[in-house]
């Protein structure tokens, strides 16, 4: 077969497939055409649905805080020696490089009951009124209406001031699933980066109110943590050296 036969049989073969491309659109534009009333409803459904489900869903509403957190290795090597020995004494000076306020122990403290639930116990301004977090908490999730006619849930309220040695042994239950449900769906603690100590908080809800004081009020409360453990620290350590100081001078005045 020669190149020009060649070439007539690949342009046929060409012709041919465009005329087959060109009949199967044809033949797809009819049958739409003749399906034309059920592809509209189907469309005209599938809005509606869409529509619907963008009127019922809640917007779900992000905070966020980021800080940076104190690295208390660095320039510890060269006071290694005098922490070690300032402990023979029974003096902590934090030779443990920070303790429970270092790397992921603190993403945990963040996240556990005590801090939780401090959070949720605080009080907060909302609309004009004094009430705790816990308190808003149940008001936009609307579990009063829930509890209806569960014995000793109707009347579980979480009051701005209130003793918490005081609650009882369902209130404490409901914090704790507050906490669980809080750490599950809405509790983000994490580091922005592995290699840096920038810790970044992220709660996510149906308020935004809750949102946004959430997040203030967990770090508030983690730094209030911090402060009162390095008090108290402190102020063993100095009790210590108090204890020390009264007997070497005890000792003095009887060699004298």
């Amino acid at each position: 077969m020669s190149k020009v036969d060649q070439e007539r049989v690949l342009n046929n073969s060409d012709e041919i497939s465009l005329k087959e491309l060109i009949l199967k659109i044809q033949e797809w534009w009819r049958y739409f055409l003749s399906r034309w009333l059920i592809i509209l409803i189907a469309i005209l459904i599938g809005g509606a649905i869409g529509l619907t489900y963008s009127f019922l869903k809640k917007p779900v509403y992000k905070a966020e805080l980021s800080f940076a957190l104190q690295d208390e290795k660095s320039g510890s090597g060269g006071l290694s020696s005098a922490l070690g020995l300032a402990s023979q004494f029974g003096i902590d000076l934090g030779s443990d490089a920070g303790g429970e306020f270092s790397g992921d122990n603190l993403l945990e403290l963040m996240k556990s009951r005590l801090i939780v639930e401090k959070t949720l116990l605080t009080d907060v301004p909302i609309h004009g009124k004094t009430e705790t977090l816990a308190e808003l908490y149940i008001s936009f999730n609307n579990l009063h209406k829930n509890w209806e006619g569960k014995p000793g849930l109707e009347n579980i309220h979480f009051l701005p001031d209130s003793d918490r040695s005081k609650f009882t042994l369902k209130q404490d239950s409901i914090l704790g699933v507050f906490h669980k449900n809080l750490v599950k769906d809405n509790l983000t603690v994490d580091k922005v980066d592995k290699k840096l100590s920038i810790i970044s908080i992220s709660v996510s809800s149906t308020n935004e109110l809750f949102s946004k004081y959430f997040t203030e009020v967990l770090e508030r409360v983690v730094s209030d943590f911090y402060i009162e453990t390095k008090t108290k620290k402190a102020a063993k350590n100095v009790s210590i050296l108090q204890r020390q100081t009264d007997s070497v001078r005890q000792a003095l005045n009887s060699a004298i």
